[in-house]
């Protein structure tokens, strides 16, 4: 018999076509014509075959294929309560060990002491080390509120690809992550509903995401001063890191305030509009397929 999809050949009894796997049991034909005559007997003393009669080619042998799957939904709406919570606990240590980098640095420069000195640089450069787990935990979180924001349908002017890359790219990087930030918190006003559009757009911002900003790249700015040079005194190299310990020592309770509030604000937003968007088959991509909090 013939197979109804791709044409080819199987043999009788076949229940599935070798070449497109599909089924080809018979199924039954409207209007099929009368059933032909029963061959005669075999003749007696004899046990003939009856001949195969070849089959005929089926009136359809082509059938439209059905349509395509539509595609998964790239983004869903993840809490990230959770990356919020390991920067905040991070970021603490963090904020901790530069403020006793900056308290030695400060006893260092009044008392000429130049083992407090050192031992404010230690414990400054663990601060740093502490920064780096900081700055991944970070890129992750802003990936995921920029990625959370899909399903409410924004206008973005930065996405997921500048949530990571704008971290790495040389000058933009300096600003580039606090507009992405100002983005999510603007885009989940409480007064806008989706699609949020371009209605975000010139909403305000909390002041801690600008004093963060600024309090740790000037910060850091200061302390690198502090490296020994032949023309370095103990005074300038223990205030430099007094200066520049206390400045990043506030930006990382700033940055805790700046992820709590946000991821709580999106948190938020979600519980109030995502009933809203409906079940994510009657949707587009980008819809909800799981929420978290």
């Amino acid at each position: 018999m013939y197979c109804s999809r791709c044409g080819a050949w199987s043999a009788q009894g076949a229940a599935y076509c070798w070449k497109c796997g599909a089924s080809i049991a018979p199924a039954a034909q409207p209007n099929q014509p009368a059933p032909a005559a029963a061959p005669p007997p075999p003749p007696a003393g004899g046990s003939a075959q009856p001949a195969e009669q070849p089959p005929s080619w089926p009136q359809a042998p082509y059938i439209a294929y059905p349509p395509p799957p539509a595609p998964a939904p790239r983004w869903f709406y993840l809490s990230a309560s959770g990356l919020a919570t390991g920067i905040s606990v991070v970021a603490a240590i963090a904020a901790i060990l530069f403020g006793i980098g900056a308290g030695l640095g400060l006893a260092g420069a009044a008392t000429d002491d130049w083992d407090a000195l050192d031992i404010s640089g230690s414990f400054l450069g663990i601060g740093f080390l502490a920064i780096l787990v900081v700055g991944i935990l970070l890129i992750v979180w802003t990936r995921r509120i920029t990625g959370n924001l899909l399903p409410f349908q924004p206008a973005l002017e930065l996405g997921t690809g500048w949530a990571v890359g704008s971290w790495f790219v040389p000058v933009i990087n300096y600003w580039f992550p606090l507009r992405i930030w100002n983005q999510a918190w603007r885009a989940t006003d409480p007064a806008i509903a989706p699609p949020i559009g371009w209605q975000w757009k010139g909403r305000p911002v909390p002041p801690t995401h600008l004093l963060c900003w600024l309090a740790y790249h000037i910060g850091v700015l200061v302390a690198s001063i502090g490296v020994p040079t032949e023309d370095d005194t103990s005074t300038a190299i223990g205030y430099a890191g007094f200066i520049g310990g206390t400045l990043v020592a506030m930006s990382m309770v700033f940055l805790v305030l700046v992820v709590r509030n946000l991821t709580a604000r999106q948190d938020a937003y979600a519980r109030r509009y995502l009933p809203q968007i409906g079940p994510p088959a009657s949707t587009s991509p980008g819809t909800v397929t799981h929420i978290g909090f």
